[in-house]
């Protein structure tokens, strides 16, 4: 309901949604004193969302810094700048990252619905036990030997938003293995956040680095194929929690500690992969056509 260009409620959507706007509460900064916790006296100096709070966490502040929290879904922000990432029918969400005293941080927001849900579901069904055996392949890419998934398990996020689209296997032969379906989810949700970044390059360079969390980062395989999927130095920060982190720092900075640019130092990534091989346009082309093939399975919800 806000306005992103006056960071305000906005009349128009909140008649369209049928909102009284004298309901709503007054938009504070992100960093702010918001008052106690009742009679406790605990001082409440940070309010955000989890995907910007992980943003902040990851150490991302000027424009092009971008992030991936591997989640359920895979969730790409990225810093624009200063001013409203607006005018644009690319498929990219426009959002604030945060508001710090009288400035305002504009992100690009990109979303992959199924990552961790889709390795959740094959260990599910019995393709693979331990997710040791996520680290196990060898030899050639599952792409790169024509098998492909494309985890629409949901539909398709950003930049296509298609709900009717549905997760797809091919390239399937009487030779395929469990280790090569198992290695094609990897390559398929890694290859899904090439295509979100791809479009939020184009929209704003980003950074030759990505700053990576989640479950999935635990997997070698998937960290290197990454980094060649995206053409980028892959971070793995060491704090097990960025959201957290973000929410922290943030509440640090509200109640007047540090400012931004002095915040406490993190410690040393965990890894850091540098993509030794970049993976081909052709193979981008490969599953981007896959992608289409998954779309208008499912019946419009």
């Amino acid at each position: 309901l806000m306005n992103l260009a006056t960071g305000a409620w906005d009349q128009e959507l909140c008649r369209l949604f049928g909102v009284p706007m004298d309901l709503l509460p007054p938009i504070l900064p992100t960093a702010h004193d918001f008052g106690t916790i009742r009679d406790r006296g605990i001082p409440v100096t940070a309010s955000v969302a989890d995907q910007q709070a992980a943003l902040f966490g990851h150490g991302c502040h000027a424009p092009g810094d971008v992030k991936i929290t591997l989640g359920t879904g895979a969730f790409a922000l990225a810093i624009s700048g200063e001013t409203p990432p607006t005018g644009h029918d690319d498929g990219v969400l426009a959002t604030v990252a945060t508001r710090v005293g009288t400035r305002t941080t504009y992100a690009l927001d990109g979303g992959v619905y199924n990552a961790n849900s889709a390795t959740n579901w094959i260990r599910s069904i019995g393709l693979f036990a331990d997710p040791r055996e996520l680290n196990t392949f060898r030899g050639a890419s599952a792409i790169e030997r024509d098998i492909v998934f494309v985890p629409a398990l949901s539909g398709l996020a950003c930049p296509h938003w298609d709900r009717t689209a549905a997760g797809l296997w091919i390239g399937l032969g009487l030779d395929t293995q469990r280790e090569d379906l198992v290695r094609s989810v990897l390559e398929g949700i890694a290859l899904r956040c090439a295509q979100v970044i791809a479009v939020m390059h184009a929209r704003v360079p980003l950074a030759d680095s990505v700053s990576v969390d989640g479950p999935l980062t635990n997997s070698r395989y998937f960290r290197e194929f990454l980094a060649r999927a995206l053409g980028r130095r892959i971070v793995v920060p060491s704090a097990p929690d960025l959201t957290g982190l973000g929410c922290a720092q943030l509440a640090f900075v509200g109640a007047g500690l540090s400012p931004v640019s002095a915040l406490p130092p993190t410690d040393a990534p965990d890894h850091v992969v540098e993509p030794e091989e970049v993976l081909p346009a052709a193979l981008h082309e490969r599953f981007a056509d896959a992608v289409e093939r998954s779309r208008g399975w499912r019946n419009p919800p």
